[in-house]
């Protein structure tokens, strides 16, 4: 009887929250994350594979709660924690909050630190070292994070390093971007936490990081960040791509964009106001630079959800905000986010050049519950569990497979190098819970999307330049160079597209420095070198830093849109 009830209350929470029809299969969630060694809950399928919506799997264990992710390399991605009471335990015996995730195996590292890392965020130096800025107050044995900067390195065995007191001032929800200079950009925050900024503790201020080593000096007066009070956490930063050279970023807040350019600290245009509601923390939406292309590389912004005031029962916005900036009169196109409110929601370019909407709720707004865990008042509600997806040529949208998990605040999602979706987090109480309606998750989704379940061939990438022993390093790569590609054709008819991706840093439904760019393929051959039937692909490289910054990126090759097996690691410089 107990499993009945259990299937019956299932099929009703599905029925209320999610418009797709499918087979479900639940996974009850564990009272204590399983061990990396022993992974007992594991390797659950929340649906049946479907090349028209896709298919979720429930393939691992994060260890820490995933509030912070990023790629660091073909197979790896790191996992960062605000300090709290996670069941594993770092060298010197402190809950653990950083953990090292390889994809392959599912299985995880744990990696050391000193200082809370709450509420942070990160960016690639343009020689490929992680820089990580912010944090909170001291507590469990961590020293207090909100100056500290920290650095990974990606290697074996590698581990963070860490600099106490690095930043200029104290930095809590800042925002970050890898600049054309290869230099890291720290932006904004507050001096302390808080449910939304005000003028007693806002931090209107940015400092830059040097690719060449050192401290900052000093930090920059910026006073849209004061304009856009209170909602201006987290802001949404994009590079815009120029033929000058110059350092010109996307500035958004509340409802507010700008173009600055970082080497005159000026403003360069003032953008119309966003229609809608507020799209910034707490009310927080998404912002990302749509796919670039060649020749002009046209930068179009598009920012979705968000809400319109911070009551628990208001529904999430429907809709976004397309703009190109850089236009002479630029104006906002709107549309209605494919019928789907988000707030908190994530965006993840996927190697066709269509952009992947998931995680967040459909109603409320992002921050810990109220009262006590036993009888918790969650201020997001009504968990959006099925992925839109959106195509920006056609600018139409389509809906896919719905996971089993709600994915609300400190939710995170990341496109991974064979093309799937990692998905993990969502903690909405302030330290570990497991007994809740919306536990602390240590679960990891992988979404497979439609495109690797056609069951066509996909082609596989042989060699870059001259490297055939692949995603052993990164491969480096110039501005403007040509690069042969061999690889397999997985069609009979092959068509191949080449495109760079940065999946970027990502953390509250923000992707810093996330960036697609498609590559000239300037020529393609049949190679006779080869026992197996190849294609030598001469790959352009983007021309200049400001249309892809420097640092690690990936390189997808698709045949029929379909993606090689793996994306290939390189360093772009």
């Amino acid at each position: 009887m107990k499993a009945i009830s259990f299937i019956w209350l299932l099929c009703t929470f599905l029925a209320k929250y999610i418009s797709h029809s499918g087979l479900v299969t639940a996974l009850p969630h564990p009272t204590s994350p399983a061990s990396s060694a022993s992974p007992v809950y594991l390797f659950a399928r929340a649906n049946e594979a479907d090349a028209n919506v896709g298919q979720w799997d429930i393939v691992g264990n994060s260890g820490v709660a995933a509030m912070h992710i990023a790629v660091v390399s073909y197979n790896e991605i790191i996992i960062i924690d605000k300090v709290e009471a996670n069941p594993i335990k770092q060298a010197n015996g402190n809950p653990a909050i950083s953990t090292l995730y390889n994809v392959e195996t599912n299985e995880y590292r744990i990696l050391n630190l000193d200082s809370d890392t709450f509420c942070t965020a990160g960016s690639w130096f343009g020689n490929g070292t992680l820089l990580h800025a912010g944090g909170a107050e001291n507590q469990f044995g961590y020293n207090e994070g909100y100056q500290s900067i920290r650095f990974f390195t990606p290697g074996d065995g590698a581990d963070w390093s860490e600099i106490p007191e690095g930043m200029t001032s104290r930095r809590w929800y800042p925002a970050m971007a890898t600049l054309p200079s290869g230099d890291v950009l720290v932006f904004g925050g507050a001096y302390k936490g808080t449910g939304k900024n005000n003028a007693g503790i806002n931090n209107p201020t940015y400092e830059i990081w040097p690719l060449a080593g050192g401290i900052p000096e000093k930090a920059f007066d910026m006073p849209f960040l004061i304009e856009t009070l209170p909602f201006n956490l987290y802001v949404f930063l994009h590079v815009i791509p120029n033929d000058e050279g110059k350092q010109i970023v996307f500035v958004f807040a509340n409802k507010q964009g700008i173009l600055f350019d970082f080497d005159t600290a000026t403003i360069v245009k003032r953008l119309p106001e966003m229609p809608g509601s507020i799209r910034s923390y707490p009310l927080t939406g998404n912002s990302v630079l749509l796919p670039l292309h060649p020749p002009y590389y046209k930068p179009v912004v598009m920012i979705c959800g968000g809400n319109t005031e911070m009551e628990i029962e208001t529904l999430a916005e429907a809709s976004c905000g397309r703009i190109d900036p850089t236009e002479d009169d630029p104006k906002w196109e709107m549309d209605d986010f494919g019928g789907v409110g988000r707030v908190m929601p994530d965006s993840v370019i996927l190697p066709t050049g269509k952009v992947l909407y998931l995680n967040g709720a459909g109603a409320g707004f992002a921050g810990y519950h109220r009262g006590p865990n036993t009888n918790p008042l969650y201020v997001a509600i009504k968990p959006v569990l099925a992925p839109s997806v959106y195509d920006p040529e056609t600018k139409q949208w389509s809906r896919l497979a719905p996971s089993i998990i709600p994915r609300l605040y400190h939710s995170v999602a990341t496109l991974v190098s064979d093309g799937r979706i990692f998905v993990a987090g969502s903690n909405p109480q302030g330290d570990v819970y497991t007994k809740s309606e919306f536990p602390t998750e240590y679960r990891v989704e992988m979404f497979t999307p439609p495109y690797l379940l056609t069951g066509l061939a996909r082609p596989k990438i042989i060699s870059v330049g001259e490297y055939t022993e692949l995603n052993t390093i990164r491969i480096p790569v110039s501005y403007g160079q040509n690069v042969e590609v061999t690889v397999t054709s997985g069609q009979d008819v092959p068509n191949f597209k080449a495109v760079l991706i940065n999946p970027g840093f990502i953390t509250h439904s923000n992707h810093f420095s996330q960036r697609f760019v498609s590559c000239n393929i300037v020529s393609a051959k049949y190679s006779a070198r080869k026992r197996d039937s190849s294609t030598i692909l001469t790959v352009e490289m983007p021309p200049n830093p400001t249309i892809f910054p420097p640092g690690p990126s990936y390189i997808y090759i698709l045949d029929n849109d379909i993606p090689a097996d793996y994306a290939i690691e390189l360093l772009l410089n």
